[in-house]
């Protein structure tokens, strides 16, 4: 089976041609299990399926864990750059997802690299069936010993903002614990956040179905969101993911300034 591995700010996936599973029915939940094993497999945070369509692109998402997603940011970048590569679509392209019809506009290349604007969309703070907990005139929840912010865009977070840097050691149990608390149905993502200037901070990102990872757009676009709705941000913000930077503005929603690598092409034994 052929695949292509393409990774945006060290989140890292893997791209397959539906017309390239093994046989018809193939189980895409047990499949990405394997192929997204560290050690076991080609190793990554998640599978994208796609398929081709009259009116644009399929896109189907996978977590490490197996669990379909509604949305990625990352990786409707990462299939943008192994269509451009495969010569199979134009800019912009339009992807349907789990979450409706999302824009990627391709802005350049060097060499592997790719620079795309992303759309993600408008962020939703009454998302009752990701959170059905939601009170009127709340904008903040306690759960696990944690205050936070819910927000929707187009999966589900968690936004913790921290007056003080923590500990590092500590996030990825804090996040893992608020990431599967009974009071979210579908899970959830988590985002701890740490201003370092007025328009920048610095953010660990805990994905649900994945666990601790080196960035993500909705986990951006979401952190984003809530900051601009406490007025602390305007239109845009720079995050800190610590080698990178992730810019994210608002434009009649939210878009990430998104430079994806593409790695390889191979195949997959089963």
């Amino acid at each position: 089976m052929i695949f292509y591995k393409t990774s945006s700010f060290g989140n890292d996936f893997i791209e397959i041609d539906e017309n390239d599973l093994p046989a018809p029915g193939t189980d895409k939940r047990l499949l990405a299990r394997e192929i997204c094993a560290r050690h076991h497999g080609v190793g990554a945070d998640g599978v994208v399926f796609y398929r081709l369509r009259d009116d644009g692109i399929q896109f189907q998402i996978h977590n490490r864990d197996g669990g379909e997603a509604e949305l990625s940011g990352h990786g409707m970048a990462g299939l943008a750059a192994v269509l451009h590569e495969r010569r199979l679509a134009s800019s912009p392209l339009l992807l349907h997802t789990r979450s409706g019809p999302r824009q990627v506009t391709w802005l350049g290349r060097d060499g592997p690299v790719f620079q795309l604007q992303v759309e993600i969309g408008t962020a939703d703070f009454d998302d009752q069936r990701s959170f059905p907990f939601l009170q009127e005139k709340h904008e903040s929840y306690v759960m696990a010993g944690l205050e936070f912010y819910p927000v929707s865009v187009g999966n589900p977070h968690a936004v913790v903002l921290c007056p003080e840097e923590p500990a590092a050691e500590t996030l990825p149990v804090l996040g893992e614990e608020l990431a599967h608390d009974l009071h979210f149905p579908f899970g959830v993502n988590v985002e701890f956040v740490h201003f370092s200037s007025a328009d920048s901070c610095r953010v660990f990102f805990y994905e649900r179905g994945v666990g601790p990872t080196l960035a993500s757009s909705t986990g951006s676009a979401a952190v984003f969101a809530v900051l601009r709705r406490l007025g602390r941000v305007q239109d845009s913000l720079s995050i800190d993911c610590g080698a990178d930077r992730i810019a994210v503005s608002w434009k009649q929603g939210i878009f990430i300034h998104n430079f994806t690598r593409l790695i390889c092409r191979g195949e997959y034994f089963q």
